[in-house]
Order: C-alpha cells, then structure tokens, then sequence
C-alpha cells in the first residue's frame, strides 16, 4: 500500500482552479484561469506536474491536470460524494466539498483533497480516508475559515506531507493541527472474507488466546476456545461448550477471518491423503532457508515430533510420498510403524494440509439406477408412477435431478432395490440420507450433520444401490 500523490485543489474566483501539490519529492503550485489556462508557479522537481520547456530531460508528469479538473472540482451536484476514477495508470480518489457563504467570492468555496494510487492497488481501504480528510479540514473551515484565509491555509503543505509520509510508513497519523484539531486517520487493509465454515471443519489455533482473551469477549466465544484443540470439528466443539451451533460457526468464522485459527478436514486413520505438487517447495525450502530463521524443514521436524527426537528431513520426505490414492493412513501407519515412532501422525498429516503439498481424498456416495448404472433422478419431471423411489422422494419435497459428478468409481453396488420388500424397510429408516446421495457431500458432512459414524453410516447405506466415489 503506498500513495503516490496529495494534492489540495479549490476553485478560486479570480483565477480559476487552483490546487497544491504534494507528492513524495515534490510540491506544486498551479493556476487554472479562463483567459491564461494552466499555469505552473511553483514545482519542485522541475517536470512533476506540467512539462518545463526549460528542462526537458525530467520525468513525465503523474497525469495532465488540465484533463481531469472538471472531476476535481465538479458541478455542485458531484459535492459531498466520494469520487474516483483513473487517468494514465494512476487512481484518484477525493471527496469535494462545496460551502456556501456570502464572505466567499461568487457567495461559494470548493475544495478538495485528493490521494493518488496506483491503479492496480486496492484502493476501498482509502476510501474513509478520503472522506474523513474532507470532513476534517470542512469542520475546520467552517469553525475558523481555515482553507479560506491565506495565513492559516500555508500550513495545509506541511499537513499533507505529513499525512502521506506518515500513512506510507506506518498505516496511520496522528497530526496536531492546532490546540484542539488533529487528523487522526488510519488505513485498515481490506481482508478477503472467510471461506464457509463447515460443521466437520477443525480449527486450529495459530495464536496463543490466553494472552489476547479479556472477560469483554462475547460468551459465546470464551466458552468454545478451551475447546479449540486442533481434534475437535466445531459440531463437537458446539457440544462440548454446550453452546448454540449457530453462535458457534459464526464465532469460528470470526476467528478465521481475523487469522486467529486455520481449518482442516477431521482426522480419521480411515482417510486417504496424497501429495501434490506444492511438495516441490517444501523440498527445496531447505536451499533458500536462513540458518538464523529455520524454514519449512526445521518447522516441520519439530511440529510432527512427539518424543522431542527431530526425525532428519529424507525420512520425512519419504514419508509424505509414500502417501498415495487407495491407502489409508491406518495401512500406511501399519506399513511404516517403526518409522513412525517418534512422529505424531496426526500433526504429521496436518502439517502437509496446512503447508499445502498434501490433500484429502474424499469419498462421496452416489445414488445409481439399479440395474443400468447410472446415476439416478428424483423430481416430477421423471417420477414414475408405482415407483416406491420417487414417491417417497416426492413426499420429501426433493428438487429437480442433480447431474452426476465425474469421478473414478472405487466400490460397486450396495444393497438391494428399494422396490423389495426388505429394502423398503431399511429404506423407510434410512430416508434422510437421500439428500446426501447426490455426489456433493462426502463422508465427513454425512457423519457431522448424522451424528454417526462412518460404519454406521456405511451400513445405513446398504438399502440404497449406490456408487462410491473417490476425489
């Protein structure tokens, strides 16, 4: 974040447009009158603003002025609005203000203080800024004829300067204007907001709460914290707080936003992870690392040790790759126990989750037309009549048909049609399931909203012809 260019421009009866510059290096004056047209009395370096016959080896000016005065100082009805455009890769962002009085010439002032940005920068965190500045020196105005009288108005130069040296560095300023003005701005970067947060989501912390947590915290929040353990899914941290479900994914989504905690998928030693192809980085991390701030390797050794014994990165290393598609970690532990002694698998996992070179291989369950194999459809549109499927999937108020999803099929049909006797049985005590069988939800969201787990659920799916799925 960097701003490039202040300027304070007001329209002066006399002549014209008439604006102050302050940029990094330079400060300008400039005249706009309707017989002369723009005219240049003071810049500093020569060329900042407008271009110097004299010296014509200097930098190009930021942008022509003369092009872009009637949005700096606008009509009447452009007053007291924030506007922004961009002109030669450059943003502007100001907020004109017009006062009217009879002390002024043509009984109004216009003014305005105006920031210059890269166009590429993420330009809404200046936007209150912008605002605030106006209104500042307006109540200032208003108050003491501050911008109207030449004495007072000198020191807007020294302002401004400072305003922008001070925003550059250190994101805020805090600038005595006189005995009880001051310009107090602060830039707040804009953060993206939090992906969803899941009911089979773990958090994990990445601050310690103990030394930020007061008693002014919502309730909510101080009652689910101690139970933020990087193992608990925020269903279980619900429970076990006994707080409301809803109050608490809205409290993690607030931590999750602010950076206080990362998620993860729940650890099962029945899931299957494999590499990718961030694992490039993590090899040659060990390269670039400093031996003064350690890196990805040393991070690593020490978060998956469990005994306090570092294990060195090539066992480590082989490790992760030996992780791969239709291996789950319970095989892969039994296959490497001696390897693993001193490793906590499931900071191992988490790690490679967190650090981005390993992912979930998820298994979906997908409802398929007993019989042809493919994937079956409830809704009006193709329910049959007589058909025991549709009509109990009518009764339950399903949409339209949801189209199959593409996937490598790793186990075939399960159970019987639902039109038998049996299976209509097991059916009719397995009909919430239906609304998972679609090839959107995967074993994690089906257990966490059921409650049950994943044999249960497996079981329970037997009535149900179904393929399932791994991606």
């Amino acid at each position: 974040m960097s701003i490039k260019c202040i300027f304070y421009s007001y329209f002066d009866a006399d002549k014209g447009i008439h604006r102050t510059v302050q940029s990094n290096t330079f400060k300008v004056i400039s005249n706009i009158t309707s017989i002369q047209g723009p005219r240049v009395l003071y810049q500093v370096p020569e060329n900042s603003v407008t271009p110097s016959s004299d010296n014509p080896s200097q930098p190009p000016t930021l942008f022509s002025f003369d092009e872009i005065s009637d949005y700096i100082i606008p009509k009447q009805q452009l007053c007291d609005r924030l506007i922004t455009f961009c002109r030669n890769r450059y943003r502007l962002l100001g907020y004109p203000i017009c006062l009217e009085d009879d002390k002024y010439d043509r009984n109004e002032f216009i003014f305005n203080f105006v920031i210059v940005l890269d166009e590429s920068e993420e330009f809404s965190s200046y936007k209150p800024v912008v605002k605030k500045l106006a209104r500042l020196f307006r109540a200032l105005e208003e108050q003491m004829g501050f911008l109207w009288n030449e004495v007072t108005r000198s020191s807007v130069y020294t302002l401004i300067e400072q305003v922008m040296e001070d925003l550059n560095s250190y994101l805020e300023c805090m600038i005595p204007i006189n005995e009880s003005n001051t310009i107090n701005l602060k830039l707040f970067p804009a953060i993206p907001p939090p992906p969803p947060v899941k009911a089979y989501h773990v958090p994990i912390s990445t601050v310690r709460f103990e030394s930020i947590m007061d008693s002014n915290w919502d309730l909510t929040m101080q009652r689910i914290i101690p139970f933020i353990d990087g193992v608990n899914s925020v269903r279980r941290i619900s429970e076990l707080a006994d707080a409301d479900y809803t109050l608490t994914k809205k409290c993690i989504s607030e931590l999750l936003y602010y950076g206080c905690i990362i998620i993860v998928d729940v650890f099962r030693f029945a899931n299957i992870y494999a590499v990718n192809s961030e694992l490039y980085n993590f090899v040659n991390d060990g390269a670039t690392a400093t031996t003064s701030s350690g890196g990805l390797q040393e991070e690593c050794q020490a978060y998956i040790s469990n005994t306090g014994r570092l294990l060195d990165f090539p066992a480590i290393l082989d490790l992760y790759t030996s992780l791969r598609q239709g291996l789950t970690v319970g095989e892969w532990s039994l296959e490497n126990a001696e390897r693993l002694k001193d490793v906590d698998v499931r900071r191992f996992i988490q790690f490679g989750i967190i650090k981005g070179f390993l992912y979930r291989v998820h298994k979906y369950p997908v409802r398929i037309d007993d019989g042809t194999g493919a994937v079956a459809t409830v809704g009006p549109a193709t329910a049959a009549v007589g058909s025991s499927v549709d009509l109990h999937a009518l009764a339950l108020g399903h949409g339209p048909e949801t189209p199959g999803v593409a996937g490598s099929v790793v186990a075939g049909k399960m159970g019987k049609s639902m039109t038998t006797g049996s299976g209509l049985l097991m059916a009719d005590r397995s009909l919430p399931l239906l609304r998972y069988l679609d090839g959107a939800h995967h074993f994690d969201s089906i257990c966490t909203d059921l409650q049950q787990s994943e044999k249960d659920v497996l079981k329970n799916l037997a009535a149900y012809p179904i393929e399932l799925i791994d991606r």
